[in-house]
């Protein structure tokens, strides 16, 4: 059973905003390996968080000129703002890591950028999936992952957060790492928003 059309109405829209999650997670993640104090990457990841805001404003346009949708109208627009929702944290960690001149990366920073880039791969495959109810099995088994992955990086920044506190001196810097932490396990908290909207809707059209 088709859960979309064929001329797969909204589906090229959701495929568009996972790809660019992706590209944005991959770039952030290699920020976090090796943090430099020009802005290029974050500049990058500026852009595709821009493009995700016109993906969004086309998905919710077709949304307002389609009568009869293939899933529930408040699930496409939920989900349309959990996606934007992911970009926009991504962005904002890339943007205080060189808005604060951050010269040195922790391993507990590169893992949760790992996780990030995980969770959109996840996110990716689970897009491709969502046109037909036969991959509801996998596409249920991509959320599961993605939950794993957000538990993960919840657990990670509880540490990285524990040793900023016990071991840093300088309460300027801990202000600093305390926020970037945030931001990026903050983007495993809205990839997760993501993996919940897929779960309901997949659960709705079986």
């Amino acid at each position: 059973m088709r859960l979309f059309p064929r001329e797969e109405t909204f589906l090229p829209q959701f495929a568009r905003g996972a790809e660019v999650i992706l590209e944005a997670a991959r770039v952030l993640d290699a920020l976090a390996a090796a943090p430099v104090l020009d802005d290029e990457r974050a500049v990058r990841i500026k852009q595709l968080e821009h493009q995700g805001d016109q993906i969004a404003h086309e998905t919710f346009d077709l949304l307002n000129r389609t009568w009869i949708t293939p899933i529930d109208r408040e699930d496409i627009h939920v989900l349309v703002r959990n996606l934007d929702d992911v970009l926009d944290f991504i962005d904002a960690a890339a943007a205080r890591i060189v808005l604060y001149r951050i010269a040195s990366t922790t391993p507990e920073l590169k893992k949760i950028t790992s996780v990030i880039v995980q969770s959109a791969e996840a996110i990716q495959k689970a897009m491709a999936l969502l046109s037909d109810l036969k991959h509801s099995k996998q596409i249920l088994e991509a959320c599961v992952e993605i939950n794993r992955l957000e538990n993960e990086a919840d657990t990670v920044a509880q540490l990285a957060i524990g040793r900023l506190f016990a071991e840093a001196r300088d309460p300027i810097e801990v202000m600093k790492w305390k926020e970037i932490y945030d931001f990026v396990e903050g983007a495993t908290d809205r990839c997760e928003d993501v993996a919940n909207t897929l779960e309901a809707i997949v659960i709705k059209s079986t």
